[in-house]
């Protein structure tokens, strides 16, 4: 009687858990979609008050690396100079 009793109580309590991780596991998925969409909508208002009137980053890179590519090839110039004895 005491093992029906507890194979019942254990059935039912495993029932109950997978129901429960069932109903979960969507809302968990729904949570982390909802991370990720404010993630996205975080960073894009950062990069609107960075650049407010279209000019950004990608711009300014550009013209970093020609300026680091002017200073590279300078350093170049000295060497091959100095290698030739000029």
């Amino acid at each position: 009687m005491k093992t029906k009793i507890l194979t019942g109580a254990f059935a039912f309590l495993f029932i109950v858990a997978i129901s429960a991780y069932a109903q979960s596991d969507p809302n968990i998925r729904q949570k982390n979609l909802q991370k990720r969409e404010n993630v996205k909508s975080n960073r894009h208002e950062r990069i609107d008050k960075r650049k407010p009137d279209g000019i950004g980053r990608v711009d300014d890179r550009v013209g970093r690396r020609s300026d680091r590519i002017d200073r590279k090839q300078g350093r170049t110039d000295k060497r091959v100079n100095r290698r030739k004895g000029n």
